[in-house]
């Protein structure tokens, strides 16, 4: 099923049968990992994303021993593929560059460092264990999973899900405000995961009002996608500090640097106006409308 509760059913039991439909969701990629290593690490960083954000809308109720246990179980499970992701992401980012760019204009600059991170985001999957690692992730999963069966999810009301879905919007406001006055590429980093988590919300509470909280997921996915490429220039244009090993001169990597700064500014020019659109209600508000959505489905 799609990763939205159906509306059909009392909320706890919905986020127990979507969290177990993510576990083995992972768990059939991570079975067939050297298929397509990258393909999987990337989706099982994204059920590892969509089970994170059901559990901030169950941690208000839920025992915080075990959410913080299996919390912790599904975080090792992706970090464990953390520096094969980051040498695609690093790659992918030279990428994006290329083609806002153009090739004649950053090509001839920018290729011999995109070969490099190619070459060294190979050698991880050649001689990294990953396959290992796969297998140790996917009994993360499943030792989550089993600690989600045996949940009383009863204790799961809307009022719950709706308190915890405003306290992540609140504190994607407070980043939002932040990141404008800032611009500092960490807090906006902070804010992206706020804003993923909210795409996510609305996604998974989207039976309340299809018409409005699906455009909503929409638009918090976009800003989210915006800010996840402006934190990627921000690690590109650290790693263009180190220009001797990346086999190019300094006067490249000032070039190299002069576009990342470009690309940031034009990122942050994007998501703050998306913002001001994403966070436009306040958080009382948005409590008032999943209240009164749900009101008039009763």
């Amino acid at each position: 099923m799609d990763f939205a509760f159906s509306g059909e059913a009392p909320i706890g039991s919905e986020c127990r049968r979507v969290l177990l439909e993510e576990f083995a969701g992972a768990q059939d990629w991570l079975a067939a990992f050297d298929v397509n290593p990258d393909r999987t690490i990337h989706e099982t960083r994204k059920h590892n994303k969509r089970i994170r954000a059901i559990f901030l809308l169950t941690r208000p109720i839920l025992a915080s021993e075990d959410i913080s246990r299996a919390n912790r179980l599904v975080r090792d499970a992706a970090r464990r593929f953390s520096p094969a992701r980051d040498a695609l992401v690093i790659q992918e980012t030279c990428d994006l560059l290329l083609a806002r760019y153009g090739r004649k204009r950053v090509g001839p600059v920018l290729a011999p460092v995109r070969e490099l991170l190619q070459k060294r985001h190979d050698h991880l999957l050649d001689e990294g264990d990953l396959a290992a690692a796969a297998g140790a992730a996917s009994r993360d999963f499943g030792e989550a999973s089993r600690l989600v069966e045996a949940w009383n999810w009863d204790q799961v009301s809307l009022e719950v899900v709706f308190s915890a879905a405003v306290s992540n919007y609140r504190l994607g406001l407070r980043h939002y405000e932040s990141s404008r006055s800032s611009r500092d590429p960490n807090e906006c980093h902070e804010w992206r995961k706020r804003a993923k988590y909210l795409a996510f919300h609305y996604q998974l509470l989207s039976f309340l009002d299809p018409a409005i909280l699906g455009p909503r997921a929409s638009l918090a996915a976009e800003l989210a996608s915006w800010l996840g490429e402006h934190h990627d220039v921000a690690v590109l244009e650290e790693l263009l500090a180190d220009y001797g090993d990346l086999g190019i001169s300094a006067k490249s990597a000032q070039t190299l640097v002069r576009l990342c700064e470009e690309r940031h500014l034009e990122l942050e020019r994007d998501a703050f106006e998306r913002g001001a659109v994403v966070y436009l209600d306040r958080p009382e508000t948005l409590h008032d409308r999943f209240a009164k959505s749900a009101a008039a489905l009763a």
